[in-house]
Formats: structure tokens, sequence, C-alpha cells
């Protein structure tokens, strides 16, 4: 009912109120009020969206940084080899120093072109095994070692085989010059 009672009052003095002019401070005061809230909420606000803009600038830069830095660290197999299995260096130091000895032997007895082939191919291998531990997926690294591991033994005992079979067959090895290249 109060209501009522101030409506009909407004609009029985419409006219009244139409005509009224409010005094320059009123519109000093409001023009305050209204510079006061325009500068503080815009300010407030336009403060957030900046720091948001920085905080993802810098996530993003982060996050690309990073990601090229794995890339880079995961594109170096000895990296990848030392971190999985510290030890395999030195295995395959081993092998080698093994895989040279027989080649050194097996060249007094004058191997025939289709194993050195094989050889090869095994060098091959080797060589995809370790593109392959480049890009190979987190968990996996420890296979394909082990895999490089188990080929540098199958090299040994094939070494290891033809030199007996060379050995029975051919009681006199050809003697050799110590400048003769050898191929792990």
């Amino acid at each position: 009912m109060q209501r009522d009672v101030i409506e009909n009052f407004v609009l029985d003095n419409r006219e009244a109120f139409d005509d009224a002019i409010p005094s320059l401070k009123v519109w000093a005061d409001i023009d305050r009020k209204l510079n006061k809230r325009s500068s503080s909420s815009p300010l407030t606000v336009q403060r957030f969206f900046k720091l948001a803009a920085a905080v993802a600038a810098i996530l993003v830069v982060g996050g690309i940084g990073g990601s090229m830095f794995t890339r880079w660290q995961q594109s170096d197999p000895v990296a990848i080899i030392e971190q999985v299995n510290p030890e395999y260096p030195e295995l395959e130091q081993y092998y080698r120093q093994q895989i040279s000895t027989k080649v050194q032997q097996l060249a007094r007895f004058e191997p025939n072109g289709s194993f050195m082939a094989d050889m090869k191919k095994m060098d091959q291998v080797m060589a995809e095994l370790k593109e392959e531990l480049c890009v190979a997926p987190k968990g996996q690294e420890e296979e394909i070692i082990a895999t490089m591991i188990q080929t540098y033994q199958t090299k040994v005992a094939i070494l290891e085989r033809v030199l007996e079979q060379m050995r029975s067959s051919k009681p006199q090895p050809k003697k050799t010059t110590s400048n003769e290249e050898v191929s792990l």
C-alpha cells in the first residue's frame, strides 16, 4: 500500500519534477562518482587480463622451451643409453674389442664376401636400433638397449663360428699386414 501512495504522488507531481534542474554541485558529485567507478573497475579488470596474458605467455614459452629441450635431449642416443643403462658403454667397448680381434683373425683366412655382407647388415641393424632409441616411447628404451647388446653377442658368436670353420677347413692362414682396416 505504501507503494501506491508514492506512485500516485509521483504521477500527480510529474510536471513539477521535470522542471527542476539539479545544481552544479550535484552534477559534479555525480561526475566524480562515475569517474571513480569507471577508473577503479576497468583498471582492476584490465590488470587481471594483463596478468592472465602474461601468465599464459610464460606457460607457452616454457612449454615450447621444454618441448625443444626434451627433443634435443632425446635425439642423442648416447645420452639416452647412459641414462637408461649406465653399464652399456663398458659392454659396448668389450664387444667391439672382441669383434675387432675376431675380424683381424678372420682377415688371415680370406672370408667370403657374403659373410662380410652379413656383418655389414648387422652394423646397419645397430644403427637403426640407435635411431629407434631416439624416438622410442618412454619405457621401451631398456628393451632396445637389450636388443643392441644381444646383437653384439650374436655378432661375436657368428665370428667365433666362422673362425672355427675356417680353422678346421684351412690349416694355413695367409699372412696379413698390421695396416689392414678392420670394421666393427
